[in-house]
C-alpha cells in the first residue's frame, strides 16, 4: 500500500514538471498577442492627434510656446518663405525676401538652423577691444538689422561671444561679463531704436565657452569674437502689447 502510494505521488510529479513548460509557452504567446496588437495600432495611429501630442508635449518642455507647433524637418530658406504669414507692409513675402537686403553687408552672416535664423555679427565691427559700447560703425550695421527683422514678429535671441584671451577690469571681471554686457547693449538697442517690444527679447553671454573655430591663431580668436541675433518662432500677436 506505502509503495502504490509512493508511486502514485512520483507519478504525479513527473507529470507536473512536464506540463511546467506550458507557462511557459502561454506567457510567450500572450507577449507575442501584445506585440501584434501594438504593430496594427502604430499602422492605424491617427497622424494628426499624434501630431498634436507631440506638440502638446514640446509645449510642456519649454520647446515650444504654449499653443505654437513644430515644424517637420530641419528649417530651410525655403520652409522659412512657405511658412511666415505676409509682412505688415501687405506683400506676400516670407523671410528670404526679408533678409535679402542683408546678402552683400559687411560684417553679416546668415545661416539657417534647426533652432531659428542665426545672424553673425562681427564683434570687431561692433565694439571696441575690452568695450561693451558700440560703435558708429557697429550702430549703422545694426540699425540695418533692426530695420530688416523688426517687422517679422519673432522672438529675438542675442548672445555674446568671446575668445579665450583673459580680461581682467574693474567692469568687466571676466569675459562672461563682457559677453554678457555686449548682448545687453544690442538688445537695448533694439528695444529703442528699433521698438522692438521688450517681451520679444533676451540676451545671454557665454564669454570664450562656445568658440566657433579654435582659439589658436588671431585670426580664428577674432571669428569667435561675435554677436549672434538668433530669430526664433513667430511671436503670438498679444505678445507684443
Amino acid at each position: 500500500m506505502a509503495r502504490s502510494s509512493y508511486q502514485h505521488q512520483h507519478s504525479g510529479d513527473h507529470v507536473h514538471f512536464q506540463t511546467k513548460w506550458l507557462t511557459t509557452f502561454n506567457d510567450m504567446i500572450t507577449l507575442l498577442l501584445v506585440f501584434f496588437v501594438l504593430l496594427f495600432s502604430m499602422s492605424s495611429l491617427d497622424v494628426q492627434h499624434f501630431k498634436h501630442f507631440q506638440n502638446a508635449l514640446q509645449s510642456a518642455m519649454g520647446v515650444l510656446h504654449p499653443g505654437q507647433h513644430a515644424s517637420d524637418g530641419i528649417p530651410t530658406k525655403e520652409n522659412y518663405n512657405a511658412s511666415t504669414p505676409a509682412n505688415s507692409a501687405g506683400g506676400n513675402e516670407g523671410v528670404g525676401e526679408y533678409l535679402n537686403p542683408l546678402d552683400d553687408t559687411h560684417g553679416l552672416e546668415a545661416e539657417y538652423t534647426p533652432k531659428g535664423i542665426h545672424l553673425t555679427l562681427n564683434d570687431n565691427m561692433l565694439f571696441k577691444s575690452g568695450s561693451a559700447q558700440l560703435t558708429m560703425d557697429g550702430l549703422a550695421l545694426l540699425d540695418k538689422v533692426v530695420t530688416i527683422i523688426a517687422p517679422m514678429g519673432r522672438y529675438i535671441r542675442v548672445e555674446g561671444h568671446t575668445d579665450n584671451v583673459p580680461i581682467a577690469t574693474y567692469r568687466y571681471p571676466s569675459n562672461w561679463e563682457l559677453s554678457t554686457a555686449r548682448a545687453i547693449s544690442v538688445v537695448k538697442h533694439m528695444q529703442f531704436k528699433g521698438a522692438i517690444p521688450p517681451q520679444r527679447l533676451s540676451a545671454a553671454g557665454y564669454g570664450a565657452s562656445k568658440p566657433r573655430v579654435a582659439n589658436d591663431s588671431e585670426e580664428n580668436r577674432s571669428k569667435n569674437r561675435r554677436v549672434e541675433i538668433i530669430l526664433q518662432q513667430r511671436a503670438p500677436s498679444n505678445s507684443a502689447d
